[in-house]
């Protein structure tokens, strides 16, 4: 998928993580209040963590022409295995396939990393979220397919106040 004229995507740097979080907090006013709990809606990933991820090459933004981040991909790597924790993009800026264009790019990413798999949890009853995941190419797992970890992160999610979750996996390349 190829950006709208005048967005890029490049790995994050320091400078960028202050500015994420207002990013992810706008992103988050998007979900039906009975979807987020209060307490979320006004949450971000730390910097800490962020900065960890700049450090690490897990991080990524979608700029504006102006050099103004619009959007972040957050990868972590949980048993070595690839995790899409994070992915924000801003609503003034949605809809124009900033999200798909930074998951592909994800993608290319760990495919040179020789990572198989990336995997999500992301909403099932929102109407937009899982079909969007499924369009590129994310399959929902079965509970018993699910790897551990993954159980481990939905009922972290579950004790958050999250609700009607599930895990996707998507395939880059076969070991």
């Amino acid at each position: 998928m190829q950006l709208p004229h005048g967005y890029t995507i490049e790995p994050a740097t320091p400078a960028h993580v202050p500015l994420l979080a207002a990013i992810e907090i706008a992103a988050a006013g998007i979900f039906p209040p009975c979807s987020l709990p209060e307490h979320m809606r006004s949450d971000s990933v730390p910097e800490s963590v962020l900065l960890e991820a700049v450090r690490q090459g897990l991080l990524w933004v979608a700029l504006a022409g102006d050099g103004r981040p619009v959007g972040h991909a957050l990868v972590q790597l949980v048993e070595d295995v690839a995790l899409l924790a994070q992915i924000d993009v801003h609503p003034e800026h949605m809809r124009k396939g900033i999200g798909s264009a930074l998951i592909l790019h994800i993608v290319e990413h760990l495919r040179l990393r020789k990572k198989a798999a990336l995997y999500l949890t992301t909403f099932r009853h929102i109407p937009w979220n899982e079909p969007f995941y499924a369009k590129l190419g994310f399959a929902a797992l079965d509970k018993d397919k699910e790897p551990a970890f993954l159980n481990n992160i939905l009922e972290e999610e579950k004790l958050s106040g999250l609700q009607n979750r599930i895990a996707m996996q998507l395939m880059i390349q076969q070991r």
